[in-house]
């Protein structure tokens, strides 16, 4: 998955109006996953909702102090998913390697499969209840006053 271009990032401009751009920018990518994420059959947006949940923990690493009111928060709830997400991609990978596989014990392959199916579940109504905890916390809406960005992805001008 491509990064969203940030726009606007022009010499002149201060490190806390940048900061804000930029955070503004990969917090809307990682919220742009919702619902094809929330779908536990949608592999591909899950595990990308996961790089962008990286993307925006780690710009919030280096320029989280230009926005102290949500970025401590954010970037949390950021690991929290990177955490979440990385667990459910583990075991998406080991099922689909493991569907490959001929021959051997197949009993006990069905019975690991089968484990490894149901920890999966587990995982991802892990991840659904925080994402649903995230989402009622109004977090989206603090991010986007901290960083003067609106939803639909322009920055708003005072």
């Amino acid at each position: 998955m491509k990064p969203r271009e940030v726009g606007g990032l022009v010499d002149e401009l201060e490190l806390v109006d940048a900061a804000k751009r930029i955070v503004g920018v990969r917090a809307a990518e990682l919220y742009a996953f919702v619902p094809a994420a929330l779908d536990a059959r949608n592999t591909t947006a899950l595990h990308d909702m996961r790089i962008a949940a990286k993307r925006l923990r780690y710009v919030l690493e280096i320029v989280g102090f230009c926005l102290p009111e949500v970025a401590a928060e954010t970037g949390a709830r950021a690991r929290e998913l990177q955490s979440v997400i990385g667990d459910i991609h583990d075991h998406d990978v080991l099922l689909a390697r493991m569907a490959q596989i001929e021959g051997g014990n197949k009993k006990g392959m069905r019975r690991l499969a089968l484990r490894l199916r149901s920890r999966r579940d587990a995982l991802f109504s892990d991840f659904s209840a925080l994402w649903h905890a995230i989402d009622e916390s109004g977090l989206r809406g603090r991010i986007i006053a901290a960083t003067s960005y609106s939803p639909n992805g322009t920055a708003v001008r005072a």
